[in-house]
């Protein structure tokens, strides 16, 4: 990575793929080498989660990243667990103050630090207010604990309100070049000079691996259960359950071959179109191993110019984006 690029500035290390359930088979020493190989490229902001792998995603950042600590922004999420670790359809929510101090107390003890830079709500907590909601999230700020905070995946109206008591300061939505729901929850948190960090930027996959349209998926994989079942307790569900799967997929062989013209893989071509839009500050990139840092932040050094983004809106423009908003009014 040259050194010098601004736009890896733009792009944060998500923790999920790696080391989270519901992706199949885990690798644990591949998944810190992802890690440090993010750190080594320029990458200095690192997304986790309290409940990706029961905990172990946040403990093998804080692992990898224990002496550079100063160097890098730490983002992490609470308010949501699994009461059955091994299904997605099994999420709780608990946004209470109590709760969420247990759950900062124990990423900041995996994360081996006294404080994180963004703390997040990771769903929306049906049982709270969100007004509420954000006031706890404003007594964890005030005891030192965290930097910045605010929220992930709230509905249309939960993040008006939620915004509107002037807590928060940054919000996490998905968005990708296949899905584009959640831009108004975006726009409003930029309005207010907030952070937007945005998550699902090779959408499951979808962008970065090659798949076809029989593709089997792990049993453990949630993907597969999206194919198998409509159903997988996650947002990404649309892209993959019917008819969905199949028509993605062709749109990934397009930009795949329009990427391979650039000597770029599909994954790079995906990330530099995705750290380019203006809807994000800082856009995730899920990886497993180091080679796959590598080769997603390569194409962060080349040139895009206007013929090639007029061909990728072309081929996008036959793209059937998602309009519901699953997360609610």
């Amino acid at each position: 990575m040259p050194d010098g690029n601004e736009l890896i500035g733009r792009v944060g290390f998500g923790s999920g793929t790696m080391i989270a359930q519901g992706y199949g088979a885990v690798d644990e020493e591949s998944a810190r080498d992802a890690v440090d190989a993010a750190y080594r490229a320029g990458v200095r902001f690192f997304d986790t989660a309290h409940f990706y792998g029961s905990g172990r995603s946040e403990a093998i950042v804080g692992e990898v990243l224990e002496g550079r600590r100063d160097e890098v922004r730490l983002c992490t999420k609470g308010g949501v667990r699994y009461s059955d670790p091994t299904n997605l359809l099994t999420l709780v929510c608990d946004s209470s103050y109590d709760a969420l101090r247990r759950f900062m107390d124990e990423s900041l003890t995996r994360l081996r630090t006294d404080h994180v830079d963004v703390y997040l709500l990771h769903q929306f907590d049906p049982a709270l207010t969100p007004e509420r909601q954000m006031e706890n999230l404003q007594r964890l700020k005030d005891e030192g604990l965290v930097r910045d905070v605010g929220f992930c995946n709230f509905g249309a109206e939960a993040s008006r309100r939620a915004l509107a008591t002037g807590i928060p300061s940054a919000v996490e939505y998905s968005f990708s070049l296949l899905d584009h729901r959640y831009l108004t929850e975006l726009s409003d948190a930029g309005a207010r000079g907030g952070l937007r960090v945005t998550y699902g930027s090779y959408v499951h996959g979808l962008l970065s691996e090659d798949f076809r349209p029989d593709h089997e998926f792990e049993p453990d994989d949630w993907r597969g259960r999206s194919r198998r079942e409509g159903r997988s307790g996650t947002s990404g569900n649309v892209f993959f359950a019917g008819d969905a799967f199949a028509a993605n997929v062709a749109i990934a062989g397009r930009l795949r071959e329009l990427a391979g013209s650039l000597g770029l893989s599909l994954a790079a071509f995906t990330l530099a179109l995705t750290v380019r839009e203006p809807y994000s500050d800082v856009a995730l990139f899920g990886c497993r191993n180091a080679a796959e840092v590598a080769d997603g932040l390569s194409g962060l050094a080349v040139e895009l110019d206007d013929e090639v983004l007029a061909r990728v809106a072309e081929i996008l423009s036959a793209a059937d984006r998602p309009t519901e908003n699953l997360l609610g009014r």
